[in-house]
C-alpha cells in the first residue's frame, strides 16, 4: 500500500506539463511553527497568552497606541531572530523548480522570501514593515524601533503594517488570490488552521472550479474535506520528503 506522500507526489506528477507544475501554495502560522514563532490558535497559541481585542484590533490600536507597540516590539524581535525552516525551504525549491507559481500566505513573518521564495502574495502583511498612518509611508524594521511609539519624519506614528481585527485586508491581493485559486492546476495547502476566511475558501474554491488539492497539516481540518491526498504530520518533515520525490520525477 502506497503511503500519502507517494500519493501526493504521484498526483502532482499527473499533472506536470513539460516539467512544469502550475499551482500554488497557501500557507498558515503551523508553517513558521518550527522556526519558534507560535501559532495564533490551539494548546500554545498566542490568543491562549493574549486577549486579541486588546492587542490586535483598530480599536485597541487607536485607544493605546503605546501598550499595542509594547507587544509588537517582541513580536519583531521574534520574527527577526527566526530562519527558515524546512518546510519554507522545500516551498521556495518549488518554486525555483517551476512546480509552483504563487505562494499565498497567512503568516505576517516574511520567512518564505528569507528562504528564497520569490512571489510572495502576504494577504495579512508583514510584522518588520511599518505604514505612516498620516503618509502612508513604509518602512521596513532591521531591528525593533527603540522609540514607542515610532514615528515618521511626518511626525505622525507609524503602525504595523499587518492586518488588524475589524480591518479589511487588501483587496487587490484578495482578489489576485481568489483569481490564481480558479486557474492552476493543483493547490497546497500547508499548516493552515482552515479558520481564518478569506483565506480558508480559497482551497474550497479550488476544489469547485475542478482543482487538485494536497493539504499538509499536523492537524485534521475541514480542508481534509476536499483533499485529495492529506498528508497528517510536521510539515517541516512531510513537505521536504514530498518536494524531494517529486524532484527525481
Amino acid at each position: 500500500m502506497k503511503d500519502e506522500i507517494s500519493l501526493a507526489v504521484e498526483l502532482a506528477n499527473s499533472l506536470k506539463k513539460k516539467d512544469k507544475l502550475h499551482a500554488y501554495v497557501l500557507t498558515g502560522a503551523g508553517t513558521s511553527r518550527a522556526s519558534n514563532i507560535p501559532t495564533f490558535r490551539g494548546e500554545d497559541g498566542l490568543w491562549e497568552k493574549y486577549n486579541f481585542e486588546e492587542v490586535a484590533t483598530l480599536n485597541a490600536w487607536l485607544k493605546n497606541p503605546v501598550k499595542i507597540w509594547t507587544f509588537y516590539v517582541e513580536g519583531i524581535q521574534l520574527i527577526l531572530d527566526s530562519e527558515p525552516n524546512p518546510a519554507h525551504i522545500a516551498i521556495a525549491e518549488l518554486e525555483a523548480k517551476n512546480f509552483c507559481q504563487y505562494v499565498i500566505t497567512q503568516n505576517a513573518d516574511g520567512l518564505h522570501q528569507k528562504a528564497g521564495s520569490k512571489n510572495v502574495l502576504e494577504i495579512h502583511g508583514n510584522l518588520t514593515r511599518v505604514r505612516c498612518t498620516k503618509c502612508n509611508k513604509k518602512q521596513v524594521f532591521t531591528e525593533p524601533p527603540k522609540d514607542i511609539p515610532p514615528k515618521c519624519g511626518c511626525g505622525s506614528m507609524y503602525r504595523p503594517d499587518v492586518v488588524l481585527f475589524n480591518e479589511q485586508l487588501p483587496s487587490d491581493l484578495i482578489t489576485k488570490s481568489f483569481t490564481i485559486a480558479k486557474k492552476v492546476d493543483l493547490a497546497i495547502i500547508v499548516g493552515t488552521s482552515a479558520e481564518v476566511v478569506p483565506a480558508a475558501t480559497l482551497p474550497f474554491i479550488s476544489k469547485e472550479s475542478g482543482v487538485k488539492v494536497l493539504v499538509f497539516n499536523k492537524e485534521k481540518t475541514d480542508h481534509i474535506r476536499i483533499a485529495d491526498v492529506f498528508i497528517q504530520g510536521k510539515c517541516e518533515e512531510t513537505l521536504p520528503a514530498f518536494v524531494e520525490r517529486l524532484s527525481k520525477n
